[in-house]
């Protein structure tokens, strides 16, 4: 089983679905790419490969970045789920705490799989086609693709919705409305 990790961010559809190879693989996307979030979730599977898409300008990594250095203040689960596991890193600029995000990640991965095949790459938006934006957000399982109308909506894809009710929160923080859920 192979399965796609990324950020919920709208830029990345495109770039998600061109990781897609197989019928049957998973796709989980969540607030900046979080695997400290969903490693308990994660650890119910059994993978033959990973595919770990971070991203560069990410907006949970500037939450992460203003939080830590600027003090300002967030959610409790928005802590605990994402802000937390950054608090001992040292970092000085955005790039660095985003470069620090696909080094954790990779390692959780690597722990909780460790004869997967796990591959990093952290996706410079500079550098993909980016799509019309929409101020709307999807709740997918990981079994599902995007159609036309999912494409520019930000994406949040989990086995389980109690896995990303950090992510909810941050979505609707940033003013996006659930155009659909699949789950009850």
């Amino acid at each position: 089983m192979r399965l796609i990790i990324s950020c919920m961010d709208y830029r990345l559809s495109e770039e998600v679905m061109k990781s897609v190879k197989e019928e049957g693989d998973l796709i989980i996307r969540n607030a900046g790419a979080n695997v400290y979030e969903l490693k308990d979730t994660l650890k119910e599977l059994k993978l033959d490969e990973v595919v770990f898409l971070p991203h560069t300008d990410c907006a949970a990594m500037k939450l992460v970045n203003s939080t830590i250095k600027d003090g300002k203040e967030v959610d409790e689960e928005i802590e605990e789920k994402l802000v937390s596991q950054f608090r001992n890193i040292n970092f000085s600029s955005l790039q660095e705490l985003e470069k620090s995000n696909a080094e954790i990640g990779e390692k959780i991965l690597k722990e909780i799989f460790p004869n997967a095949k796990i591959t990093t790459e952290l996706i410079d938006v500079n550098k993909i086609r980016i799509p019309q934006k929409k101020t709307k957000y999807y709740l997918l399982k990981p079994q599902t693709r995007y159609n036309d109308n999912i494409i520019g909506s930000y994406v949040i894809q989990s086995f389980k919705k109690e896995d990303v009710t950090a992510d909810i929160k941050i979505a609707e923080s940033l003013g996006l409305k659930l155009e659909k859920s699949e789950f009850n």
